[in-house]
């Protein structure tokens, strides 16, 4: 899947010239979390996020930055002065901003989100900005993909054989002693199992098959040492 099948086109921007109070209130009205900036041809300068909001002298948050700290980097207090006390969007920005491109892979997207540690993604197509990819998109492709077709095309020995399928082709199960039978989209799953682990594990994998609309657990957990069957679901 590439980012350009999820990601949320036309984004709310602002420019630099822009306040923080209408940044500000632009955030909440929106439930944003960041904005990214762009200037009058649509190039992406910048994005400014709440957290860049938090060191305000307004709250009593701003770093103090002494006359000691100016003598000794100048040019490095006036920039932090100007970042905590600016009035303007273009003013507190980020400048260095992580991008990527609407055919880069969702799956490298979201190992550079985990890496950065952040919590969306520009998208630029030659400098110019053509959307965003966040958080709330991912969660939305997933809630689209987690979601089982009613249309009833499969049938309940169909959706058994993908289970027992899956269950052989996995490197945990203990295949030869779980059964699995569907009955209206409801898959039971019986015989023994070692550990707790593989019990969910088995359950998660029935409930991520096609068709199932619920999963009722009749698995035994054996004590490997004692060999006692115990904790029937």
């Amino acid at each position: 899947m590439d980012i350009k099948d999820i990601m949320t086109v036309a984004p709310t921007t602002v420019g630099p010239e822009t306040t923080i109070a209408d940044a500000g209130r632009v955030m909440l009205d929106r439930h944003l979390s960041a904005l990214p900036v762009i200037d009058r041809d649509g190039r992406l300068l910048g994005i400014v996020t709440d957290g860049d909001l938090l060191r305000r002298p307004e709250l009593d948050t701003a770093p103090e930055i002494g006359w000691w700290r100016g003598f000794l980097t100048p040019e490095t207090s006036a920039r932090a002065f100007v970042r905590t006390r600016g009035r303007h969007v273009g003013e507190i920005m980020t400048e260095s901003v992580v991008t990527v491109a609407e055919t880069t892979r969702l799956v490298d997207a979201v190992a550079v989100m985990e890496e950065r540690r952040i919590k969306q993604l520009p998208v630029v197509n030659d400098g110019l900005l053509v959307g965003v990819l966040s958080r709330r998109d991912i969660l939305a492709a997933l809630l689209d993909r987690l979601v089982v077709s009613s249309g009833g095309a499969m049938t309940d020995e169909a959706i058994a054989t993908m289970i027992r399928t899956a269950i052989a082709r996995s490197n945990w199960a203990t295949k030869g002693n779980v059964t699995v039978r569907v009955v209206a989209g409801v898959a039971s799953l019986g015989g023994t199992v070692f550990s707790e682990a593989e019990r969910n594990a088995l359950r998660v994998l029935a409930e991520n098959t096609a068709g199932v609309k619920s999963v009722h657990d009749d698995l035994a957990l054996i004590d490997p040492i004692a060999g006692v069957a115990y904790g029937l679901g």
